[in-house]
């Protein structure tokens, strides 16, 4: 099987190839610097709200932050197992229809 450009897999409308372990490390990127922001707009509002809500947000906001990237992280793990899973399924069937 030849490989195709990403412009050919997003037009790929038979699936043969995919689009989303080629953009993974960018969706992955951009929700890393969401979450950044979020968190940085989190502890605006809780230093506008009070000294004590401010340090609060400094204390616990890395703690969510992580586990949301974590969360993030290991559903796009997942995802990149499947279609792994995928081609190695795929590898298998050539070979034995080889033989």
């Amino acid at each position: 099987m030849d490989e195709k450009g990403f412009l050919g897999s997003l037009f790929d409308f038979s699936f043969e190839t995919f689009v989303f372990p080629r953009v993974i490390s960018i969706i992955y990127a951009i929700v890393v610097a969401v979450i950044a922001i979020a968190y940085l707009i989190f502890v605006v509002g809780a230093f506008a709200r009070g000294a004590a809500a401010g340090v609060g947000a400094l204390v616990l906001g890395p703690i969510v932050a992580v586990l949301y990237l974590i969360m993030v992280r290991a559903w796009m793990e997942v995802a990149i197992v499947m279609f792994r899973i995928h081609d190695n399924v795929r590898t298998l069937r050539e070979l034995k229809e080889r033989t």
